[in-house]
């Protein structure tokens, strides 16, 4: 019988790393490309909060652009909040989330229950874990190999 290659850990720091990634993904998306989790464009400010935005702002939120950015607060407070050695946990806390919930409300998903991540998002967490198993494989396949035919 062969040696098997072991299944690659994923351990806690690599799943820090892709919260953290995909924290900045989510900034990315939402602040430069206007983009929701679907990938399309935001809907619309109203006309009155358009007009008034740049006169309130305090950060880099100004002008008509929908970027969900007026202070910037909101999308500083997306964290990665907890990890283990299978998982991670990303978001928001406070008011920070009820804004995006209430952006959600207004046609401007961030993440939804159906769609927690855009396929931006999935494609960098298929990359990242990709290239995790490569480099495992690559350490494992490189040890000598043994098989034994018969008996």
């Amino acid at each position: 019988m062969g040696n098997l290659a072991k299944i690659p850990e994923f351990d806690r720091a690599f799943w820090k790393h892709i919260g953290d990634e995909i924290c900045d993904e989510i900034r990315v998306q939402t602040q430069v490309n206007s983009k929701d989790v679907h990938n399309k464009n935001f809907k619309a400010y109203s006309r009155g909060y358009a007009e008034r935005k740049p006169k309130i702002r305090r950060g880099s939120g100004g002008g008509s652009k929908v970027n969900l950015t007026l202070t910037g607060d909101m999308m500083r407070n997306l964290q990665t909040r907890g990890f283990s050695k299978d998982s991670v946990t990303i978001g928001w806390n406070g008011v920070d989330a009820q804004k995006v919930q209430y952006n959600e409300d207004m046609g401007r998903a961030v993440t939804t229950k159906s769609r927690p991540l855009s396929k931006g998002s999935l494609r960098l967490i298929q990359v990242e874990t990709n290239k995790r198993i490569k480099r495992n494989a690559d350490k494992e396949t490189a040890k000598p190999i043994t098989f034994t035919i018969g008996k």
